[in-house]
């Protein structure tokens, strides 16, 4: 996966919390302070538990902490005077230094222990991982990112297409989510897939493709990290992965093509069996009149607002006129919003678009505009037969769109 270049828009690498090295040690209190003792009895643990350091040089500090198991004993100078020794049982993975510090050599795992004079010794795992390099990223080829979390499967057309919320993979190593969203979109990401071959059978090419393959309990990578991680570094790594994957993408397509389209892709649970696409427009925008919808403000938050900078029509005629991705798909026998026949939500539920739609699409710059895509279940994302359907009605308005509004023709000839 490629590094972030750019701090403001890129993926941001794994940041750790410093701890201090630190022994703590209880004491008891009565009707007043008595005095702090330590018992021969006690445990000594390493913190953090468990962690993983990503990239030659990353480091980490861990910190020894001395529970008391025993009765109290007033404390003597040689327990002031306690000292840590901190050793890897694995150098060639990660070194340790005196002080705790832990710094990252190459991809694997070790042992970090704290020896102490009389209290014992502790120990913790620590797992490296040294994204693999990657020369140049070919037409075809999948790239796993750590545990196979993430896939990337690389592609040669100017499509994007994302898949945050449809993994199955529940690893121990990553606690649940405690807050936020954590329903998985069934079958959307086995709809990707049927998407990415419609376009191959339509065009002879592939779009680009990435997959989370944990389940959103303990992943949402259509979040900002602190939300989608909640703090685990296994977690991050795999958002890191994710979002670079689709930022590598855009790189690519932006370099072959100029411009290009990122479709983010869920499934939704409304009552309206309807494709739902999200442009950053509240389902407010969407109720005004055509003229209200073309107002400069509206065209600058949406996640389209490069592509509505460069077409010969009205912003509003991109979002839900005739030439629209919506009124394409409309055209094709599935309902959508907002289209020339549903131009608005009419009251009805509606996801406007999340995190992964506003970075990825050209709200805040660049040249690859966004839409997300929710798909309703029944008769769509239900059986594979209803997946193939409309993956190939997507694709054949995908292709019209592209040569319509980004002046790139993708179909085979003769198609």
């Amino acid at each position: 996966m490629k590094p972030s270049c750019n701090p403001a828009d890129r993926p941001r690498p794994l940041r750790f919390i410093t701890l201090c090295v630190a022994v703590v040690l209880a004491f008891t209190l009565s009707c007043e302070v008595l005095p702090t003792t330590v018992g021969e009895d006690g445990e000594l643990s390493v913190m953090p538990a468990s962690t993983l350091l990503v990239g030659v040089g990353a480091t980490v500090q861990f910190e020894a902490e001395f529970i008391l198991g025993g009765p109290a004993a007033e404390m003597t100078a040689a327990e002031e005077s306690m000292t840590i020794n901190w050793s890897s049982d694995n150098p060639a993975v990660a070194t340790v230094s005196a002080g705790g510090v832990a710094t990252a050599v190459a991809t694997g795992t070790t042992l970090v222990t704290a020896n102490t004079n009389g209290f014992g010794s502790g120990s913790a795992p620590l797992e490296v991982w040294v994204p693999p390099e990657v020369a140049s990223y070919e037409a075809g080829q999948t790239h796993l990112g750590r545990a196979s979390y993430t896939e990337y499967v690389v592609g040669d057309l100017p499509i994007i297409i994302s898949a945050p919320h449809g993994g199955s993979m529940v690893p121990e190593e990553i606690a649940n989510r405690t807050y936020g969203t954590t329903v998985r979109d069934t079958n959307t990401q086995e709809l990707s897939r049927s998407i990415r071959e419609a376009l191959i059978e339509l065009t002879g090419r592939a779009p680009h493709m990435i997959v989370s393959r944990l389940r959103r309990t303990k992943l949402d990578p259509n979040r900002e990290i602190t939300e989608a991680a909640q703090g685990n570094p296994f977690a991050e790594n795999a958002w890191s992965e994710f979002q670079g994957s689709i930022e590598v993408a855009e790189d690519i397509v932006t370099r072959d093509f100029g411009s290009g389209l990122y479709l983010d892709i869920h499934g939704h649970g409304h009552d309206i069996a309807r494709v739902e696409l999200g442009y950053l427009l509240s389902r407010n925008d969407l109720t005004r009149s055509d003229a209200a919808l073309n107002i400069p403000s509206l065209v600058a938050k949406s996640s389209v607002r490069a592509l509505a900078g460069t077409v010969d029509i009205t912003f509003a005629q991109l979002i839900r006129g005739p030439a629209s991705l919506g009124a394409l798909l409309q055209e094709r026998g599935t309902r959508s919003v907002p289209s020339t026949a549903d131009p608005d939500p009419d009251g009805g539920a509606y996801f406007s678009g999340g995190y992964n739609t506003a970075r990825h699409g050209s709200r805040d710059g660049g040249t690859i505009s966004g839409i997300q895509l929710e798909h309703h279940f029944p008769g769509l994302r239900d059986t594979v037969q209803n997946r193939n359907a409309y993956a190939a009605m997507l694709a054949d308005a995908l292709v019209v769109y592209l040569e319509a509004h980004f002046g790139l023709t993708v179909s085979r000839p003769g198609s």
